[in-house]
């Protein structure tokens, strides 16, 4: 079990070049994911229905969330073509991997207290990895405009990493940062962070070191941090390109476009929302546009694809994650924050790190 923790941590810190494209970039997924679902059908071999029975009794509304995701499925299913029904359910089924990876990889830490140290071996080798494609990816590949045909923003003098997009480094950046308790460590993440220049990011990462220091009790650490995280935010080399600029107001923009654009879907299927995850038909948006199965916002797309019934329980199911992590309400604040700004929370990278991430808090 240990080696298919390592391994799919190594595919992890691949990021997108571990990522298998079908049909037009319409259908995806990475390599990690695929030993991802080995360990989970390993922990279901083991544990049965166990800790399925356990979670829904304890988290009985994050469990309805599911079934409201799919029954929104499954309320217009006539109206979309057999490969548009199937593409939505693959977006439910990987949101389910993950649920239940969630699931059953508690049930089985608990069991076995050594595999916590795993878990934080696998998190500093990744750590490690990401941080050198940074470095890499920043010095010797500054910009994305080789790559615009397939979709992805130039991102010109910005960190994006192996991630090939700005605000999913931003997350994987801030979290790690928040989650490390060494302070250089935690220096590195709060740069490379800084570098990304991404305004969400930064403004979760100051909420979440607040929150830090007020719970830990360490004011002085985190304050000085904070310090010096402002100061290089603005003495910070700005390169050419409208995306390092902390003023830049086409991004600012194309959310409000984005959200007025929400809005007015949302007013015609306000309580189960079109299927999650029917967008990228809904929107009708060029197959290559990475953005158009999302909203800039995780609420957003959860409101729009699931309807009110979908968000409320979606809501619920993060605030057990607050109640039951206490530890990790750090990372959660930062992570529920940065949502608001950009899809973060729903993203499979974001997700299984966070998983890792929460059970060594």
């Amino acid at each position: 079990m240990a080696a298919l923790f390592y391994l799919t941590g190594f595919l992890f810190s691949l990021g997108q070049a571990g990522r298998l494209s079908f049909f037009n970039q319409q259908i995806n997924f990475y390599l990690y994911e695929v030993f991802l679902s080995v360990q989970l059908l390993i922990l279901i071999f083991k544990y049965r229905l166990g800790p399925s029975k356990k979670a829904l009794k304890n988290y009985p509304l994050a469990f309805l969330f599911f079934v409201f995701a799919f029954v929104s499925l499954l309320v217009d299913i006539g109206k979309y073509s057999l490969y548009e029904n199937f593409v939505g359910f693959l977006y439910l089924l990987r949101l389910l991997l993950y649920g239940m990876y969630f699931i059953y990889l508690m049930e089985e830490i608990f069991g076995h207290i050594k595999l916590k140290k795993v878990i934080q071996k696998n998190i500093f080798m990744m750590s490690v990895l990401i941080v050198g494609g940074a470095l890499i990816q920043y010095f010797l590949y500054p910009d994305l405009r080789n790559l615009q045909y397939l979709g992805w923003d130039p991102h010109l003098g910005r960190t994006f990493g192996v991630f090939l997009d700005t605000s999913t480094a931003a997350a994987i950046f801030g979290i790690i940062g928040l989650y490390s308790t060494n302070y250089p460590t935690r220096l590195v993440f709060a740069i490379l962070l800084l570098f990304s220049f991404s305004r969400g990011g930064y403004i979760s990462f100051f909420f979440g070191l607040i929150y830090a220091a007020l719970r830990h009790q360490k004011i002085k650490q985190v304050f000085f941090l904070i310090i010096i995280f402002i100061a290089i935010a603005i003495t910070v080399p700005k390169p050419f390109g409208e995306g390092s600029k902390i003023n830049r107001s086409f991004t600012i923009t194309a959310r409000i476009k984005d959200y007025k654009e929400g809005i007015s879907l949302f007013v015609k299927k306000p309580f189960l929302g079109f299927g999650y995850n029917r967008l990228r038909f809904v929107r009708n948006k060029a197959p290559d546009d990475h953005s158009s199965s999302t909203f800039s916002s995780s609420y957003m797309t959860i409101l729009i694809s699931t309807g009110l019934l979908g968000l409320s329980t979606f809501l619920y199911a993060l605030l057990y994650l607050w109640r039951d992590f206490r530890n990790a309400r750090p990372i959660l604040a930062f992570l529920f924050l940065f949502s608001l700004f950009d899809n973060v929370i729903l993203h499979p990278f974001i997700l299984y790190l966070s998983i890792n991430l929460l059970f060594d808090t």
